[in-house]
């Protein structure tokens, strides 16, 4: 019962506060609302009148501009200077004076001038962008035109206007459309004479252009209408230049909005506006001819029409911020109404929150990964956490109501105790580790290693203390681990064979640290007298000091430097030195390094050096004994060439003058006799092609290897016609090298390949290359006679043969001189083969780029 009435009270004085004032707030917001529909219907047709007027002006200048253009023309001195004279250059000097005028004024389609009978006689067009000159094929006779009797009627210099159309081309409107104006003004001599008429076609779609822009800035849309009613610029582009299309003719004004609504417009004064239902119009009359040299009877008008959906969005803003706005202050009436109310439902929900805060605490208290334990100042344990309970093994019952030594070993009470009092006086959080080892002590006596942070907090008027306790036992371990491996780090720096070594780049350049192995580098008998020795003094010479300093330096490192140094006791030797650049955390500049004593290298160095010394030299003997022997073979080889003709010449002379003088065996004693002497010219003909590859210098050039065998086997085919070989070359196949030497290889190579082939039916060549690791390798391939392996030692020697003479003639030279031409190619050369199962020679040549 008692709730009941409180609940009643509370509903009558929220309704006694909430109904008057929310009645009140409806009656302001609605004056209000009242007040700015008004003034803003005001404030649109204040400015729709202006867009009007602004249009209405736009208008009058561009049409002024425009009556000033052909009055200038009219009156310019070339034209006057043409039609006194009738000079055809003063005619050719206004053409091009009507050229520049429409290149740069940009505002008309064409520049006309025609006679008194309308005929036109200059005529210049804009044409794709670009003016042009229209010859005189082209001129038309206009004198049919309006716009040109009514020009030609007038007898002063007077622009007449002609009304606003598209323009027509042999009868028909031109595509795209091009809306057009015409201002013609006649032309009279120095006499006064009549002469003909200056004609402007003004581009009407820029006067358009601009009275949209001018509509995108207002609310309304701006249209433009001649007398009749039909659209020069209409709400939509189907709607306009109803006059000039047959199916358009019902595009007017007052077949969309109603007779009524045209006639208020037509009827009412020069600039008026509007209302109704609708929409909200407002217009401006526009006499396309007001100057006093201006002459039209014509009349536009200007129409600016807001329809009654825009007019209603624009209030709409207006009703949703008065709607807003209600909502808000009822809102807040119902907010202060109910203040009493909320008061006991925000005590009701403070406490739940604290409830909340206490369990959340909880929670953390619990799940926190360190033990947490809460103590008096005394040293009482009042709240411990689960961690707690799992690292010391106590329950929580067993804990609570105890001092805090229960859990710290006897030996580290006194210390406990001295840090818990410094930190009561000093009062702020800070760890009880610093300087010393605290331990826990577990349920069962064990110890572990802890540190404490305590941290003070008031509750009830009373100070407590948290205590955060963490198991150290991981880290310690981390600890330890990190000692021993300095430790092993230490012993594997001191064993190594060569020094390391720490120092700084200054004049001193003592070092910090050293290993064991520079004690025996510097003769050294211990580490404090290395460390206290001045490396500087260690330069044989400081320059190179200097010099070595600066590289490091300069590029942060040195690497394998060799420098003389000297011992403690004063012996130089040599030694590598690598060094890196650092800096410590105080930003000092030091040097880290390795240092090798490399005297014994040095040593072997210059032994090796006297070695290869001595062995150039022999080179070089054994090149010029080569190069001698060379030289007499060619000359012995080229010396017995004549010998050899004259032994074969003669022998042919007597078979051929005294073979009947001679019996059976004296004739096949000089067969025998030319035979061998055609066999060793042949000899030495393959001895002298050797000489002349060993003493050819190259001439390295890309050559193609593929074009040189089709040559090569093209000369074969030809020598040996009736014989059937299938020739397979690798298309191409291009190597660098010597080209003379190179088609000597392949005269060889090819050649023994057709001639071991002659005994096989169906003989095969083959010529190509295979890449392996990196290196060309080609090859030469047949499926001849082949030969033994065993033998293959000897393929490449001079005058060395694998196969009878008869059988497969041949000197034993041609492998010999294929192998000296690749070794001077820096080339390698070897075979493969099986008897009566082929071969193939393959090959490498040094590659360059």
């Amino acid at each position: 019962m008692e709730l009941h009435k409180r609940n009643f009270e509370f509903v009558r004085y929220f309704l006694y506060i909430c109904i008057p004032l929310v009645l009140l707030i409806i009656a302001l917001l609605w004056f209000l609302h009242h007040i700015q529909t008004n003034a803003a219907l005001s404030i649109m047709k204040g400015s729709e009148r202006q867009s009007v007027q602004l249009a209405e002006r736009t208008i009058g200048t561009v049409f002024d501009i425009l009556r000033g253009d052909a009055l200038y023309l009219a009156e310019h001195s070339l034209m006057q200077q043409w039609l006194d004279t009738g000079d055809p250059a003063a005619q050719s000097h206004l053409t091009a004076d009507f050229l520049a005028f429409i290149r740069h004024r940009q505002l008309y389609d064409q520049v006309r001038f025609l006679d008194e009978q309308g005929q036109e006689v200059v005529r210049v067009r804009m044409k794709e962008g670009q003016p042009m000159i229209m010859p005189m094929e082209e001129m038309r006779n206009l004198l049919d035109r309006q716009y040109v009797q009514d020009a030609l009627a007038q007898n002063e210099k007077t622009v007449a206007i002609s009304p606003f159309d598209l323009s027509i081309d042999h009868g028909t409107i031109e595509h795209p459309i091009r809306p057009t104006i015409r201002f013609s003004v006649p032309v009279f001599d120095s006499k006064n004479q009549k002469r003909g008429l200056i004609v402007l076609d003004y581009q009407g779609q820029r006067l358009l252009n601009r009275l949209r822009v001018l509509s995108d800035l207002h609310a309304g849309d701006l249209w433009l209408l001649n007398e009749k009613g039909y659209w020069l610029l209409g709400p939509r582009p189907e709607l306009e230049w109803g006059f000039m299309y047959p199916d358009r003719q019902a595009s007017r004004f007052d077949h969309e909005f109603g007779e009524e609504v045209w006639l208020s417009i037509l009827n009412d004064p020069q600039v008026g506006q509007w209302m109704h239902e609708k929409g909200m119009f407002t217009y401006a009359k526009v006499m396309m001819a007001k100057s006093p040299n201006s002459v039209n009877s014509e009349q536009w008008l200007l129409v600016s029409y807001i329809s009654p959906s825009i007019m209603a969005a624009s209030m709409v803003d207006f009703t949703n911020d008065k709607i807003i706005a209600f909502i808000m202050l009822s809102s807040l009436v119902v907010l202060l109404g109910g203040v009493t109310a909320s008061y006991a439902a925000r005590r009701r929900e403070t406490e739940k929150r604290v409830q909340a805060s206490e369990a959340r605490f909880r929670k953390l208290l619990e799940s926190a990964p360190e033990a947490i334990v809460i103590l008096e100042q005394s040293g009482r344990i009042t709240l411990v956490n689960k961690q707690a309970e799992t690292w010391f093994g106590y329950r929580r019952d067993e804990l609570v109501g105890q001092l805090v030594e229960k859990i710290i070993p006897e030996g580290f009470h006194k210390e406990y105790s001295r840090n818990q009092e410094q930190y009561i006086v000093e009062l702020q959080t800070c760890s009880m580790k610093e300087g010393s080892e605290l331990y826990g002590r577990r349920k069962d006596g064990s110890r572990f290693p802890i540190e404490i942070s305590l941290s003070p907090f008031e509750m009830d008027q009373n100070r407590l203390f948290t205590s955060i306790i963490r198991d150290m036992s991981a880290r310690r371990q981390v600890e330890e681990e990190r000692q021993r491996m300095e430790t092993r780090y230490r012993d594997l720096v001191n064993n190594l064979p060569i020094g390391v070594f720490r120092n700084r780049p200054d004049t001193n350049g003592r070092f910090l640290e050293v290993n064991q192995a520079m004690l025996g580098i510097f003769e050294a008998e211990s580490v404090e007298q290395l460390l206290a020795h001045r490396f500087s003094e260690s330069y044989c010479d400081l320059t190179d000091r200097m010099a070595f300093i600066n590289k490091v330096t300069s590029q942060g490192y040195a690497k394998g430097e060799e420098l003389r140094l000297k011992t403690l006791k004063g012996r130089e030797f040599y030694a590598a030195l690598t060094v890196a650049m650092r800096k410590d955390e105080a930003g000092e500049i030091y040097f880290d390094g390795i240092i090798e004593d490399i005297s014994a290298r040095k040593d072997n160095e210059r032994q090796i050096q006297r070695l290869n010394d001595n062995l150039s030299a022999r080179s070089q003997e054994l090149e010029t004994i080569n190069h001698e022997l060379e030289s007499f073979s060619y000359s012995v080889s080229h010396d017995l060439r004549a010998p050899l003709r004259a032994m074969d010449g003669f022998s042919r002379a007597l078979l051929d003058e005294y073979a009947d003088r001679l019996d059976d065996k004296g004739r096949d004693r000089l067969r025998r006799i030319r035979a061998a002497a055609q066999r060793m010219a042949e000899l030495i003909d393959d001895l002298l092609n050797l000489s002349r590859v060993s003493r050819t210098e190259l001439k390295w050039e890309v050559v193609s290897l593929t074009q040189i065998a089709n040559k090569v086997l093209d000369t074969l085919r030809q020598e040996a016609p009736e014989r059937a070989v299938q020739c397979l070359v690798q298309p191409d196949l291009f190597a660098h090298g010597d080209t003379q030497l190179l088609r000597i290889m392949m005269d060889n190579l090819l050649g023994n390949a057709w001639k071991f082939t002659a005994h096989r039916q169906e003989a095969f060549i083959e010529v190509g290359c295979k890449v392996n690791e990196e290196r060309v390798i080609y090859f030469v391939r047949d499926n001849g006679a082949g030969f033994d392996m065993t033998y293959a030692d000897k393929l490449f020697g001079v005058f060395q043969r694998l196969h009878d003479a008869n059988e497969f003639p041949g000197t034993g030279i041609g492998l010999a001189t294929v192998q000296r031409v690749i070794h001077k190619h820096g080339g390698h050369i070897w075979a493969e083969s099986a008897i009566n199962q082929g071969a193939t020679f393959y090959f490498t040549l040094e590659e360059r780029k």
